[in-house]
């Protein structure tokens, strides 16, 4: 039954959803998420579909936060909500690369295994009690998560009615199906754009090396990929060691930051990749003073102020202290800010703890203990295959949220 499952990984159901604009020009990205409803990746998303000088070629999705169609369905509502019909969306990994993950970490209440459930008992419990899609069904109902499963019967299970396009019928404008699986479609678009594609990669990594497992040719194509993943002088946040992207798929990630993006010759010394790891995200809260600001914009769709009145209801009670971090908003953040000439990463100082950023060599622990899914940084040089990389420790919150502001502003310019 697993080498069925895991067979079946890798023949994944997908869907794009397209529209009769014509592409921008502009700076070309790769989201590769494992979506849910606004912050964190829903937000990143908006904002880089509606940034004027981005080209979002498309959004990847794999499992993580949510089990693959419920992502699926999340970033299909939030475009159809914003009326942004030419950004598709492709069905990645519905696994990790580790065999076995799900019964390991997921309760005896979900698997029916009694023996499930053990990571945490054996590797310890973090500041968050968080598994993602390994915690739950993720439905009304426990359905088995499987491409045959459909991602309109989950969308429909999530929100009460069909979808606005039929994959089948491909009406209206749609969705179409071409790729089937987000490695094909990543492989195709960085063959089709060498060197102009940044990948911003805000859920687990397997995406990525699938992509590279496929395709190794795309190494040197890439420009630059910005991850949201890890926690290098903080404590992770699902258990005591490992940031939840990056445990969610150890084995992923630490290919990917050993993978020399955008790198022609062997040890060739330029920086490819930026981490934004919790020790950003922590400095950056999301408060009733930025909810009342967004459901308040002027130009932001009514689908999507909707959606914000529904999950945050919390921060628009009298006196909320409502709080949380907005994590991969940052990532988009910072691309934007790049972009405009407007960078949101502080400058560099000696002091770590002030510092907003530094430059490391960076790799992960794959050894099955205490440490799966641990983030290591190297001040100096890291042990063989590891990658230089830009380590993003802090940000300036205002120029943050006035891109926030922008990108879920319809009237509003960068």
């Amino acid at each position: 039954m697993r080498c069925k499952t895991l067979i079946a990984s890798f023949l994944m159901v997908f869907v794009v959803l397209t529209g009769t604009h014509s592409a921008l020009s502009g700076e070309k990205v790769i989201l590769d998420s494992d979506m849910v409803e606004l912050f964190d990746d829903g937000v990143a998303m908006l904002m880089l579909a509606n940034h004027p000088k981005i080209e979002l070629l498309g959004v990847t999705v794999v499992a993580g936060n949510q089990w693959l169609q419920d992502g699926l369905s999340a970033g299909i509502r939030q475009l159809e909500f914003a009326g942004l019909k030419d950004v598709p969306i492709v069905a990645g990994a519905r696994w990790p690369m580790r065999a076995g993950r799900y019964e390991a970490v997921a309760p005896p209440s979900v698997t029916g295994l009694e023996w499930s459930g053990y990571e945490s008992k054996l590797f310890g419990i973090g500041e968050f009690t968080y598994a993602g899609a390994f915690s739950s069904w993720g439905h009304k109902e426990p359905v088995d998560p499987s491409p045959e499963l459909g991602w309109k019967t989950v969308y429909k299970a999530n929100y009460g009615e069909e979808p606005k396009y039929d994959l089948e019928k491909n009406e209206g404008g749609g969705f179409r199906g071409k790729y089937r699986h987000a490695s094909e479609f990543i492989v195709e678009m960085v063959n089709k754009y060498p060197d102009e594609i940044t990948i911003v990669a805000i859920g687990p990594c397997t995406n990525l090396q699938m992509a590279v497992m496929l395709d190794p040719t795309i190494i040197s194509k890439v420009k630059k990929v910005i991850y949201m993943g890890g926690a290098i002088n903080v404590a992770g946040n699902t258990t005591p060691a490992g940031e939840f992207n990056w445990w969610f798929d150890p084995e992923a990630a630490k290919f990917a930051l050993r993978t020399p993006w955008g790198k022609t010759a062997l040890g060739e010394d330029k920086i490819t990749q930026y981490v934004v790891p919790l020790d950003a995200c922590k400095k950056l809260h999301f408060t009733p003073k930025e909810y009342k600001k967004i459901v308040n914009l002027p130009g932001i769709a009514p689908g999507i102020k909707a959606m914000f009145e529904k999950k945050y209801a919390a921060f628009a009670a009298p006196g909320s202290t409502a709080d949380s971090y907005v994590w991969d908003a940052i990532t988009a953040g910072i691309l934007i800010g790049e972009i405009d000439n407007n960078d949101i990463v502080l400058p560099y100082d000696e002091n770590l703890d002030a510092t907003g950023y530094f430059d490391w060599w960076i790799d992960v622990d794959t050894n099955y203990n205490i440490d799966y899914g641990r983030s290591l940084g190297y001040a100096n040089q890291g042990p063989v295959g590891t990658q230089k990389v830009r380590i993003v420790n802090a940000v300036d919150g205002d120029k943050f949220w006035d891109l926030v502001y922008a990108g879920l502003d319809r009237t509003r310019k960068p």
